[in-house]
């Protein structure tokens, strides 16, 4: 072979018909790579001889060993840097055409999910712009883009219109681009509703019912008013026109519910902002319901009777005073709850907020997670407090039944009468100068107790730390054992009165029963 014309016609040969774009590349490199060598004065002849056999270029080709054939073979006309930069930007190219492949092949999952993006977006436009007469300016803009978008994927199917197609493409992301430096100089990127203010009378006090519902931030307040009024509502802020809708066209008669500003997936570039609530109720009024159900919001309410009292609420503040029902219930996710000076069998289920209830008459269950619950002065047949991991005080008051259990939390019960049920599995128990009967129980967590009077008391563990101290004036027979613990009992040698009795076991924990200094 004398020509490279000839040298490239066999070495066409050897490459397989697909792999002519490739060979194409190749063809180029060593016709660059001659003409250099004819401007060095080589002959054509010379370079060619120069040259590894085609068959050979092909096979370290196939063998995707290119850059090592290059190195060593003593026939290359290219130096040994320059190969390797070949190889490289032939690597390169191969990559390019891989993701040019993978994309070819996504290329209709993507051409689906801009569709779907594109529909969702042209209808929460409409909607918008059909049911609160607003032109929603972030889904307008997204659909512009989408729109742009779209066109470029389709245009590889349309080579006739490809100039037309980028000019629209081109307009739309224009367009869009305006509509947003517009929206968001104006403020209107966000639907904010319409500034609102309404008054509801109820018709008579008999059997008025209250029942608000919002997923906005809302504050909340209760005012009494004089017994001559009639129950109302009050409402002020910022509503979408159909919320604003449901408070004109509701028929209230002598029960509001309402329903506002209920999230949904076409609120989601909506910001109403904080809205207020206040509700007027005659004094000695007795409503047959009130409820609350909020995402957010802060609460006041003061002097309300009704005989169901339920408060349902994600993040937000309650405090509550003089509340008189038959039954209260109370969800709080997040926000602290505050409860003074009322009267109801109430329910609470408290997740990561604080309970604090004082002066409350009735039976109280609290349910909670990782929060924090203080109870002072309550007067109640039945208590029962539940928590994971929180801290739970009660203090000064007087219960029939009192049950309380954790799992890796705190449970505390000063100056309390009545039968007493203290259970924690790993955290710890405390209980000082209670009256009545005491039972403790714990798993490996610390229980001390201390007392001034007499009272009957069991104690068990199972290797958690014990520690009782009484007063040596109220002395009291105390039986006290461990298995494999430290004990120490000061009161093992008092004569059995019979009335009152203190037993303490423990299986591996230490058990120190010590006289209570001043």
């Amino acid at each position: 072979m004398n020509t490279m014309e000839e040298y490239l016609n066999q070495l066409k040969a050897a490459f397989a018909e697909e792999d002519m774009e490739d060979f194409e590349e190749l063809k180029e490199d060593l016709l660059e790579q001659l003409a250099i060598c004819l401007e060095e004065g080589q002959t054509e002849a010379e370079v060619v001889a120069r040259l590894a056999p085609p068959e050979e270029i092909a096979a370290d080709y196939y063998a995707d060993l290119s850059l090592d054939a290059a190195i060593n073979a003593k026939t290359s006309v290219v130096p040994r840097e320059e190969i390797q930069d070949v190889f490289i930007q032939t690597q390169k190219k191969r990559m390019r055409k891989f993701l040019k492949t993978v994309f070819m092949m996504l290329k209709p999952l993507l051409f689906l999910v801009l569709l779907g993006l594109f529909g969702f977006f042209l209808v929460y436009t409409i909607k918008e712009l059909s049911g609160e007469r607003n032109l929603a300016g972030i889904p307008t803009i997204l659909c512009l883009l989408l729109s742009a978008l779209i066109l470029q994927l389709i245009k590889g199917g349309i080579v006739k219109k490809r100039k037309l197609i980028n000019g629209l493409t081109i307009g739309l992301l224009a367009f869009g681009t305006m509509m947003l430096l517009f929206f968001s100089a104006t403020g209107q990127l966000m639907y904010t509703g319409r500034q609102y203010y309404k008054e509801i009378s109820l018709t008579s006090s008999n059997h008025a019912a209250f029942s608000f519902d919002s997923d906005a931030d809302v504050e909340i307040t209760t005012v009494e008013v004089s017994s001559t009024e009639k129950p109302s509502l009050m409402v002020k802020g910022r509503f979408k026109e159909s919320d604003i809708k449901k408070i004109e066209n509701g028929s209230h008669d002598n029960k509001i519910n309402l329903s506002l500003d209920k999230e949904n997936i076409f609120d989601t570039f909506t910001r109403t902002g904080r809205s207020e609530v206040i509700f007027f109720i005659p004094k000695g009024t007795i409503l047959d319901d009130f409820h609350l159900g909020l995402s957010r919001g802060d609460l006041r309410l003061l002097d309300i009777q009704t005989k169901n009292f339920d408060l349902d609420l994600i993040a937000g503040d309650v405090y509550a005073k003089n509340i008189i029902a038959d039954e209260g219930n109370i969800d709080s996710e997040s926000g602290d709850v505050i409860i003074e000076e009322s009267a109801m069998n109430l329910k609470v289920n408290s997740i990561s907020g604080k309970t604090v209830i004082t002066g409350m008459l009735g039976d109280l269950t609290i349910e909670g997670n990782k929060g924090l619950s203080i109870l002072k002065f309550l007067r109640s047949d039945n208590v029962a407090l539940n928590n994971y991991s929180g801290r739970m005080i009660l203090e000064d008051s007087e219960i029939k039944k009192l049950k309380a259990t954790a799992t890796d939390g705190q449970v505390i019960v000063k100056r309390t009468k009545g039968d007493i049920l203290l259970s924690n599995e790993n955290g710890k128990i405390v209980s000082e100068e209670n009256l009545g009967t005491l039972e403790l129980e714990n798993g490996s967590g610390p229980t001390i107790a201390i007392q001034e009077s007499k009272v009957n008391a069991k104690v068990s563990s199972q290797s958690g730390f014990i520690k009782w101290l009484q007063d040596p004036s109220q002395s009291v027979k105390v039986t006290a054992s461990t298995g494999t613990g430290e004990l120490r009992n000061d009161f093992s040698d008092v004569t059995d009165s019979g009335k009152y009795k203190i037993d303490v076991k423990s299986k591996t924990g230490d058990v120190k029963i010590l006289e209570k200094v001043e």
